[in-house]
């Protein structure tokens, strides 16, 4: 008798193996797109940043902070040609999305919190500085939901020690 197939143990411990791999791979795989997600949110924080020093330096109206103070350019007022839909899939708050310029003695610092709205909740980038930014850890920073703490700046109100004196409108 000629037997062609698989028995059903041969297809049980196949599928069984299979299961096993699945269990390891998918983790892994969820694991790696959600880091590149975070490190989407640093990178665009880092973009924000570097548009509005352009913004600085090409527009000579805009009067910088003084020792102590500081200026906030919301994203709105940016050229968003370079900004796409966020990692998440939603769209950045226009105006939850900011640089904040410093300055600290003879130099600025910058600083920057960005906001992604997606799906009813949101993502992003609690307020964080340049240097920070640029720290391999920075992509860990990334938080969802109520852990955003998304703070609206207005003139005379605080951000790390900094008393805003003047938001940038476009």
């Amino acid at each position: 008798m000629n037997k062609k197939g698989f028995t059903l143990i041969e297809l049980l411990a196949t599928i069984s193996i299979l299961a096993l791999l699945m269990m390891v791979a998918v983790p892994n795989v969820m694991s790696t797109i959600d880091k590149n997600k975070q490190n989407t949110y640093v990178e665009d924080a880092k973009r924000m940043i570097t548009l509005a020093e352009y913004e600085i330096r090409s527009n000579s109206s805009i009067e910088l902070p003084t020792s102590g103070n500081c200026i906030v350019i919301p994203l709105g007022s940016l050229d968003l040609t370079d900004f796409s839909d966020g990692p998440e899939g939603g769209s950045y708050d226009l105006e939850n999305s900011y640089v904040v310029i410093a300055r600290s003695g003879s130099s600025y610092v910058y600083y920057a919190t960005i906001v992604e709205n997606y799906d009813g909740s949101t993502r992003g980038l609690p307020l964080i500085s340049r240097d920070d930014l640029n720290k391999e850890s920075a992509r860990t920073k990334v938080v969802k939901g109520d852990d955003l703490n998304i703070i609206i700046p207005k003139v005379g109100s605080k951000l790390n020690g900094y008393t805003v004196s003047n938001i940038i409108d476009s």
